[in-house]
C-alpha cells in the first residue's frame, strides 16, 4: 500500500493542470472578494494547489509539510478574523459572520476585476516572454500568476487581514519558483517558517488596527 507523500506524488502528476487553473481562480477570489470568509477559503485551496504542484519539484514530504503550514496559517487568520469581528461588534469593513457573503459595491468589483483580468493578462506575458529556467511553462505561469496577484492585493487594500493574504499569495509564488532553484531541506523550512511569521504579523496588526478602531468609537 503506498505511503501517503507517495500517493500525493502521484496524484500530482494527474492533477498538474486542474492545479494551476485553480491558482489561478483562488489568487484572483482574493482579489476581487472582499469578504474574508471567502478570501481565507481561497487562500486555504490556495496552499493545497501550491502543495500538489510542489510534489514534483521536491519531496513530497516536504511538500505535505508546507501544506501543514499553510493550514495554521489559515487557521491563525481565521480566529483574528473572528475577534476583529467580535471586538468590534459587527461594525467593521470585515463582514459579520451572521450576515449574508457580500462582494461590495458594484463599481468597486467591476473595477477589482477587471484590475485582476489585467494584471493577469501581464503575468501570462511575461511567463511567456520570460519563461523560467528548469520549470515547466505552466508551473511557471502559476508562479507569474501569484506573485502579480498577490501584489496587486497588496495595492488595493488597507485592511491588514486581506493585505496578509496577498502577501501570503505572492510568497508562493515566489516560493513555487525558488524551490526549483533550492531544493534543500533547510530552505524549505526557512520559507514555512517566514509564513507562519507572517500570518502572525498580520494577526498583530488586524488586532491593533481593530483595538483603535474600538477605542475610536468609544470617544464618539
Amino acid at each position: 500500500m503506498p505511503t501517503l507523500p507517495a500517493a500525493l506524488a502521484k496524484l500530482s502528476f494527474l492533477m498538474t493542470t486542474p492545479a494551476i487553473v485553480g491558482l489561478v481562480f483562488t489568487a484572483s477570489l482574493i482579489v476581487v472578494i472582499r469578504d474574508w470568509r471567502f478570501s481565507l477559503a481561497a487562500l486555504s485551496v490556495q496552499y493545497v494547489l501550491v502543495g500538489l504542484l510542489l510534489t514534483q519539484l521536491i519531496q513530497p514530504q516536504v511538500a505535505l509539510i508546507k501544506v501543514l503550514i499553510g493550514a495554521l496559517v489559515c487557521v491563525v487568520l481565521y480566529l483574528t478574523a473572528r475577534l476583529v469581528d467580535v471586538s468590534r461588534g459587527n461594525g467593521s469593513p470585515l463582514p459579520p459572520p451572521s450576515s449574508p457573503p457580500t462582494l461590495g459595491g458594484e463599481a468597486d468589483f467591476a473595477f477589482r476585476l477587471l484590475a485582476a483580468l489585467f494584471v493577469g493578462l501581464i503575468a501570462y506575458s511575461l511567463s511567456k516572454r520570460y519563461p523560467l529556467p528548469e520549470m515547466s511553462p505552466d508551473i511557471g505561469l502559476a508562479c507569474y500568476w501569484l506573485a502579480s496577484l498577490g501584489l496587486l492585493t497588496l495595492m488595493l487594500t488597507e485592511e491588514p487581514l486581506k493585505a496578509g493574504m496577498g502577501l501570503l499569495t505572492l510568497i508562493a509564488g515566489f516560493e513555487l519558483f525558488y524551490s526549483v532553484l533550492e531544493r534543500s531541506l533547510s530552505v524549505a523550512g526557512f520559507l514555512g517558517i517566514a509564513n507562519f511569521l507572517v500570518a502572525l504579523a498580520v494577526a498583530y496588526l488586524a488586532a491593533a488596527s481593530s483595538a483603535e478602531w474600538t477605542a475610536e468609537e468609544k470617544e464618539r
